[in-house]
């Protein structure tokens, strides 16, 4: 037996003995009619309260929710004590006679995190008070509000029913405000909440609100009218308060069975799910709409398109299989961790499927962006070394032109060849300028690299849409690639008059779209151009789509993840 089970033995049995000096005391009381149901009423929703509390704190014995339930448990039956004979335990019951709302309206304010933040902490502070204080009126002036049989009050100092009037007016009205305060704050709290929250905050979070409510409107009443409330209102929040216990536990086990059922439905739903359907199904299950799945990789975690991610900072579960790390599922941090690790057990195979895609993905996108540095690399040994050729090429004839009227024949070899040398230059130019990064997109971005091939184009070519801010460099790359590959075709096969150019951006997607009037019946399976571009596309977990119906136009469509 461990320190946590000893000290819910412990508690358990001094709840019972409580409970048994309790039913002992209204069994002999003076002023009590019905001791039997008295008895029954009072000590068994002691019970039910400590009972609840101790099986909550077993469960998650760092949230104090459990040991709120257990101090309500406690302050009630301390409520069974109002009807003993002897004046001093009955003027001790009736001062600690509204902890239990105290300790009740603690719980309502932490639950279900079991902390207060620091406007609930003021709130709960004013209702210790208040409830430590509610009664002073009553005994110091010895009003008979409680019953006409029950013993007198050992703190009487004034037999003033003007005093103890105005008091009882002063502390009912500052419970009415404080009611209407806590009320205010956990509707304010409903609203706020997420759906998870809201199913977790749901069965106390409104039995609470209606207890609160029938003792500000039991107290209202009472301060309205000048005398006690019989009947109705004091039973209903009893009744109210007696029911708690129950809903809270009805909610466990709901939560427990609707576990059960969403692993189950999950299982049957992960082997008919087609890829990418993955993070839907666990956001089904744990009704988290806000659910993310991250995946780990040998160089971090990736999100589903292979794009780096932080590591998680906010609630989240591990998800492994066979004991080897697969992945991670972000979640509201109200979900219960038992339902999110059945979710992330029955999940980890399917998890694993799809970090093998991310890892393809993230690789193929390192092998995108290795081409553009390559490129880059290849631009700049153009300019320094191609470049510097061409420049002593043409000093080379600059010289040979100098030498036609004194030397033909030594001006004739020196051009021939340098016409050689220049053949073998601009071959080279062009084996080496096939794909090479241009310098206007690196330095000015998608907007004036799109401008630039729409000036050089041989037909007009209008640009509609190109965004100004600049995107990831390896979707700019992509995204200038289509449109020159698309402006090239169009030249030379699309016998077209104009061309347009759009670039936008929708739902996380560079959007690409270049449309011409031409004959259109373009086939993309002709050439290896179209193919270089959807492999590029692809590598960026991208699509691309040809539309050119015969004797319509062509447009070709790119979509590509920002």
């Amino acid at each position: 037996m461990n320190a946590l089970t000893r000290a819910l033995a412990m508690l358990a049995l001094a709840a019972l003995l409580v409970g048994l000096l309790a039913a002992a005391v209204i069994a002999s009381s003076d002023h009590v009619d019905d001791t039997a149901f008295a008895i029954t009423f009072m000590v068994g929703v002691g019970y039910a309260w400590i009972a609840t509390g101790l099986f909550a704190t077993y469960r998650r014995p760092a949230n104090k929710v459990g040991v709120l339930m257990t101090a309500t448990g406690f302050a009630w039956l301390l409520n069974a004590f109002v009807a003993a004979n002897s004046p001093a335990i009955f003027t001790f019951a009736v001062l600690a006679s509204n902890l239990y709302l105290a300790t009740f309206v603690h719980l309502l304010l932490a639950y279900p995190q079991g902390t207060l933040r620091r406007l609930e902490r003021r709130i709960a502070a004013v209702v210790y008070a208040l409830c430590a204080v509610g009664a002073l009126p009553i005994l110091l002036s010895g009003l008979e509000v409680t019953c006409e049989r029950c013993p007198d009050s050992v703190i009487q100092i004034t037999s003033s029913t003007t005093v103890g009037t105005v008091g009882d007016i002063l502390t009912s009205t500052a419970a009415i405000l404080l009611a209407g305060t806590v009320i205010w704050v956990l509707a304010a709290r409903w609203r706020a909440a997420s759906r998870p929250q809201r199913r977790v905050l749901a069965p106390l979070l409104w039995s609470g609100i209606v207890l609160v409510a029938l003792v500000a409107v039991t107290l209202t009443s009472q301060t309205v009218s000048g005398d006690q409330v019989p009947g109705i209102l004091p039973v209903a929040w009893q009744v109210v308060f007696a029911a708690v216990p129950f809903a809270f536990l009805g909610g466990l086990l709901r939560g427990q069975i609707a576990q059960a059922d969403a692993v189950g439905e999950l299982l049957q739903r992960l082997g008919e799910a087609s890829t990418g359907d993955l993070r839907g199904l666990l956001a089904d299950a744990l009704h988290d709409p806000s659910l993310q799945l991250l995946y780990w990789v040998e160089d971090g975690w990736v999100r589903r398109d292979g794009r780096s991610a932080d590591r998680p900072h906010h609630a989240y579960t591990p998800v492994e299989l066979n004991g080897e790390l697969v992945g991670a599922i972000i979640h509201d941090a109200s979900l219960e961790p038992e339902a999110v690790a059945n979710v992330a057990a029955a999940a980890g195979l399917a998890m694993r499927g799809e970090r093998l895609e991310a890892a393809l993905r993230r690789s193929r996108a390192r092998i995108v962006e290795a081409g553009l540095q390559e490129r880059r690399r290849l631009e700049r040994n153009l300019h320094d070394g191609a470049q510097q050729r061409l420049v002593a090429l043409s000093l080379t004839l600059r010289i040979a032109q100098n030498q036609i009227a004194k030397n033909p024949d030594t001006a004739a070899e020196m051009v021939g060849a340098a016409q050689e040398e220049l053949t073998r230059a601009l071959e080279e130019l062009r084996e080496l300028a096939r794909g090479i990064h241009p310098a206007v997109l690196s330095d000015r971005g998608l907007q004036a690299a799109v401008e630039a091939l729409a000036v050089r184009s041989p037909l007009p070519v209008k640009v509609v849409e190109v965004p100004g801010e600049r995107l990831p460099e390896p979707v700019e790359a992509a995204a200038y690639f289509v449109i020159a590959e698309a402006l090239t075709n169009v030249a030379k096969y699309a016998n077209a008059s104009n061309a347009t150019v759009a670039v936008r951006r929708v739902n996380g997607h560079a959007c690409v779209e270049v449309r011409d009037d031409g004959v259109g019946g373009a086939d993309p399976g002709r050439g290896s151009g179209l193919q270089g571009l959807a492999d590029r596309v692809g590598a960026l977990d991208g699509s691309l789509a040809l539309d050119s119906p015969p004797g319509s136009g062509t447009t070709l469509r790119a979509e590509i993840p920002v």
